[in-house]
């Protein structure tokens, strides 16, 4: 629980004694039990759009890998303890097997939140950063189905990244559109080994050879 649960827990719980105590004694603070609904349901309501993103983008995930634990997203408040730079990750146990759910920064979550749930409209031509955040979130879902080379997840994320798109709301032709932005924008720029000369329409690493689609 981030500490906008603890929050959210411990404001129902200083409601609850409020009225039990006021019930008691016969005189219920109204007053007081206003002050505390606000920030109550401020707090409660992101709190469950945060939660419910996390359960979306984890079903995401389970499209490549059925069995896999799903996604964390990172809280703000363990952002602030973080200094690192990635924008997602799993851990891999000494046999090379994913362990525990994929980790998605606080930053990725925000634009893949952003991403699901804008309009049909918004998802033509989405900024880059939600672009980058929908193909992290197709990366590190193949990172969960066991795949822990870099280069091979990448290429493997480039192609389902439309897929990823369409589940996340987009038509065809959007998520067609949203991974070919990556492969021309993003992809040129990545660091060496994140890419390969076999990630090609055509090459070894090209899923569907034939079909001139790609990615």
């Amino acid at each position: 629980m981030g500490l906008r649960g603890v929050v959210v827990v411990a404001l129902a719980a200083w409601a609850g004694w409020l009225l039990f105590r006021g019930v008691v004694r016969k005189k219920v603070p109204w007053v007081g039990l206003a002050i505390i609904a606000l920030p109550l349901v401020v707090f409660g309501y992101t709190e469950r759009q945060w939660v419910s993103a996390e359960k979306e983008f984890s079903s995401v995930a389970k499209t490549v890998e059925p069995v896999a634990p799903g996604v964390h997203c990172q809280r703000l408040g363990e952002s602030f303890t973080y200094a690192g730079a990635e924008l997602g990750h799993v851990e891999f146990d000494e046999n090379g097997l994913p362990t525990g759910p994929a980790w998605l920064s606080y930053e990725t979550c925000q634009n893949l939140a952003a991403y699901w749930r804008s309009s049909a409209a918004q998802k033509t031509g989405p900024p880059i950063e939600q672009v980058i955040a929908v193909h992290v979130l197709s990366h590190e879902s193949y990172h969960l189905a066991g795949i822990g080379t870099e280069s091979l997840a990448e290429c493997d994320a480039m192609q389902r990244d439309a897929r990823t798109a369409q589940v996340l709301g987009a038509s065809q032709l959007q998520g067609l559109q949203l991974a070919n932005t990556y492969w021309q924008s993003v992809y040129p720029d990545m660091p060496s080994d994140y890419t390969t000369r076999d990630c090609v329409s055509g090459g070894r690493l090209d899923k569907t050879p034939g079909d001139n689609l790609w990615p």
